[in-house]
């Protein structure tokens, strides 16, 4: 059975969903994604700048030693050094530091328009019908030259639980794992260091 069409919406209505239900819905997952992307960026960069360290260590502790990291540590270190080469590129190819400067201006103009919305909806602001589309068009040409958020950016913004925000969650905390290699690489350099010292 067809579902009748639905009622027209007044003007009011249209305001309010523009500022609560799409404006600043949209505010807060923008928000949570800026600061996602963020994390990501600062947990890549310190993963690669210790892998960086760690390896070119370990590269002047095996010109001393080329049996510090044990018979096949010369190819081990060549493999670490390749491995962080293809992490670096990928990472760079990612762009976090742009894409967070990006998202954080799009959320902030987003802030602005739905605060324009509430101002408009006022008995002082004369809300009209042609009002609303102009902030609604403005509001639609934000979303679309802007990143868009995540699911799990929206869950964070509404405090949902959800497997998309474990799985989010995982992927920005994977690169302090990788942390294991370097320091592995410099504890055995300074155990090294340490016994030679004896």
């Amino acid at each position: 059975m067809a579902q009748p069409p639905a009622a027209p919406r007044s003007l009011d209505e249209l305001f309010a969903a523009l500022e609560k239900d799409r404006s600043f819905t949209s505010y807060k997952s923008r928000l949570k994604a800026c600061e996602r992307i963020q994390a990501r960026g600062h947990a890549w960069n310190a993963a690669l700048i210790s892998l960086a360290t760690a390896t070119t260590v370990a590269a002047v502790g095996l010109l001393v030693d080329d049996t510090m990291y044990g018979t096949s540590g010369e190819a081990f270190l060549a493999a670490c050094s390749i491995l962080a080469l293809a992490v670096s590129l990928v990472v760079s190819s990612r762009d976090y530091p742009s894409r967070a400067v990006r998202m954080e201006a799009n959320y902030k103009q987003i802030q602005a328009l739905s605060l324009r919305v509430e101002a408009a909806r006022s008995t002082s602001g004369n809300p009209t019908f042609e009002k609303y589309n102009q902030l609604d068009a403005e509001y639609v040409d934000m979303l679309t030259h802007s990143e868009n958020h995540s699911t799990a950016d929206y869950h964070a913004s509404q405090n949902q639980k959800s497997a998309a925000r474990v799985t989010s969650w995982a992927l920005t905390f994977l690169p302090y794992l990788t942390l294991v290699l370097p320091g592995w690489l410099l504890w055995q350099f300074g155990d090294w260091v340490i016994s030679g010292a004896r």
